[in-house]
């Protein structure tokens, strides 16, 4: 960016001297665009909060991706209702049901992401290798929250029926799985 800022001056004193390089107001710091950048890109968010930008940010996929399933809940704690979002574009539905009906993976990522939410995804074993099929985030790892979001993909899909879940050790994924999917054979490492 700099450079292209020193290309920029000069093309504004082609037929006078230029500025002296410690005029910051023609040559700015490092720091100083950086936080140009930042204040740009906050300006061009449409909402302060994060649960506001995501819902505009889905709604702008889901109507550029009309056959995408998007399910979206932000959080409220005064109507007592949790974060939910769920995700499984088109091609995704269409593995899942061609290669998900034997084996799923239910896998969770663990303090990877910005945020602190619970990252579930949904994998099957395609012919080129393991593919992901649908995306979870909950607001906390219970049960209950997983059962819930499970249950939405379920009924989103419902030719969809697993005869087997491989899940991590976890109590939360065995039991959102055994709900949602009662009879399913449950793999599980030691």
């Amino acid at each position: 960016m700099v450079r292209y800022v020193h290309t920029f001056v000069k093309s504004l004193f082609e037929s006078s001297p230029l500025p002296r390089p410690i005029n910051r107001r023609f040559y700015p710091t490092r720091d100083d665009l950086r936080q140009m950048i930042y204040r740009r890109r906050r300006a061009n968010m449409h909402g302060l909060l994060d649960q506001e930008i995501v819902a505009n940010k889905i709604a702008a996929w889901s109507s550029q991706h009309p056959d995408d399933y998007w399910l979206y809940r932000p959080s409220d704690s005064d109507a007592g209702q949790q974060l939910l979002l769920v995700h499984q574009s088109a091609w995704q539905r269409r593995l899942l049901l061609r290669y998900g009906q034997d084996l799923v993976f239910l896998d969770a990522t663990y303090k990877t992401t910005h945020y602190a939410l619970p990252l579930f995804f949904l994998c099957v074993h395609t012919n080129t290798g393991y593919i992901v099929v649908a995306v979870i985030v909950v607001e906390r790892e219970d049960s209950a929250s997983l059962s819930e979001a499970l249950d939405m993909l379920r009924q989103y899909v419902p030719q969809w029926n697993p005869s087997a879940f491989m899940v991590d050790s976890s109590e939360v994924e065995m039991t959102a799985v055994s709900t949602i999917f009662p009879g399913n054979f449950l793999l599980s490492p030691v």
